[in-house]
């Protein structure tokens, strides 16, 4: 094993080493350190054990505001540097990287053969697959591909204390004994430190299309992308900005956009089938009374990134408000946030699976639970994804554990008993 001091070249002083681009809520570490192998996150966790230092694993820094204030945070354990693709076996369509590899970096490659991983986060130049697995969240096109539980098939860890382990495999068929891939994706990097992963790719679709259609309202925008998603279930994505919102994306690189609210629709396959898909969705939207022309754009990605970036671009001092929920109550779950804040600068809906982002510049703990108990008929979920300071510490950002929360600090207990991983983060501060 590795010595900690052979890799702890960011082992410096904070004003040598600019430690604060790993703050976390306005908590700065003690110490970072660039493991450039599993072996260097091994003795770097061991040593942190022994000397009973909280440890936050860290790879692109573009989520590091998700979750609750760290209750401690002596060691940034940086990924950044572990990049190397393990094994592709592009005949079999699966691939393992370490886990600093930037999803960007992943996509250019699989391109190269044809395939690729269909997964979407912000910042995707930046952010890391161990990011990205140990945040576990689906994006806008999670009704079409799921998330990243849905795409690993095995994957290598690092226990609080030292000792390596790895569930799955390299191939698609492996599915004996505890899947501890789908147990440690969505973490938060609670349990154990990701070093590994192996991910199940597609191929390349013939035709990938978007369109975007312009309304007077975002209400009318709302109902017309459930319309279309209704009407057109093999849609990749059916996505409704309001005017601000769409606005921003449009100056992030999705010429395609103005500053009306606006439907996006995104389908790929065989072009006929692509073509078929989108004249169903449109045709359910005109009959919703959307009349605009329909824009088509051939800058797929550029555009696809710009929306998506959106779910993280919070202006400083706002709170960031995600809520999953059934589709078919978006807009009920809509009317209640709008009659419960005073103002919402920015919407960003999923109209086809229930996935809703907003931004407000005024709200409070009280005003949260009011809400979370208006959305609960509505099987509503609300996770308070970026906020100030002093909101962040006078709630829990994740909501009411429910039942299931003795049996993750169970898990908890036996994965990380001293409570070194990112403690206080998660769930109930776990």
């Amino acid at each position: 094993m590795a010595s900690v001091n052979s890799v702890a070249d960011e082992d410096q002083p904070a004003p040598a080493r600019e430690h604060a681009k790993f703050a976390i809520d306005g908590v700065e570490p003690n110490r970072v350190i660039s493991p450039s192998s599993s072996s260097d996150v091994e003795a770097a966790l061991s040593q942190a054990t022994n000397n009973r230092e909280a440890v936050t694993p860290v790879g692109g820094r573009t989520m590091l505001s998700l979750g609750n204030p760290p209750e401690r945070y002596d060691l940034a354990l940086d990924l950044s540097r572990m990049t190397r693709t393990v094994e592709y076996e592009a005949n079999d369509f699966t691939i393992s990287v370490e886990a600093g590899m930037a999803l960007a970096q992943l996509q250019q490659q699989l391109a190269e053969h044809g395939q690729f991983l269909p997964l979407d986060h912000p910042h995707f130049e930046r952010a890391t697959l161990g990011g990205l697995c140990a945040v576990g969240r689906g994006g806008l096109r999670r009704n079409a591909f799921g998330g990243p539980r849905d795409w690993l098939i095995g994957m290598k860890m690092v226990q609080a204390d030292g000792t390596a382990i790895k569930g799955g495999g390299r191939v698609v068929k492996n599915v004996s004994g505890y899947d501890l891939p789908k147990l440690f994706a969505g973490s938060l990097g609670t349990l154990g430190v990701i070093t590994e992963v192996t991910f199940k790719l597609r191929p390349q679709p013939i035709s990938d299309q978007i369109i975007a259609i312009t309304t007077d309202s975002f209400a009318i925008a709302l109902d017309g992308a459930r319309a279309a998603a209704a009407a057109a279930p093999s849609l990749n994505a059916c996505v409704a900005l309001s005017g601000p919102t769409a606005a921003r994306a449009q100056a992030s690189g999705a010429e395609i956009l103005d500053d009306q609210p606006v439907i996006i629709l995104r389908a790929s396959g065989l072009e006929s089938a692509v073509n078929e898909v989108l004249v169903q969705a449109l045709a359910a939207m005109r009959a919703q009374g959307v009349t605009s022309a329909d824009r088509t754009t051939p800058d797929i990605v550029e555009t696809w990134q710009a929306i998506v970036d959106l779910e993280l671009a919070t202006p400083a001092n706002h709170v960031r408000l995600r809520v999953g929920l059934p589709p078919a109550n978006l807009r009920r779950a809509c009317e209640v946030l709008t009659r419960q804040l005073s103002e919402v600068t920015s919407w960003l809906v999923a109209a086809d699976s229930g996935l809703l982002f907003l931004e407000t510049p005024d709200v409070d703990a009280t005003r949260l639970d009011a809400i979370r108990r208006e959305l609960g008929p509505l099987q509503g979920r609300l996770t308070v994804e970026s906020a100030p300071m002093a909101l962040k510490r006078s709630l829990d950002v994740w909501g009411p554990a429910g039942p299931g929360v003795r049996l993750m600090r169970r898990i908890k207990q036996q994965f990380d008993p001293d409570q070194i991983l990112s403690p206080g983060r998660f769930v109930d501060g776990i």
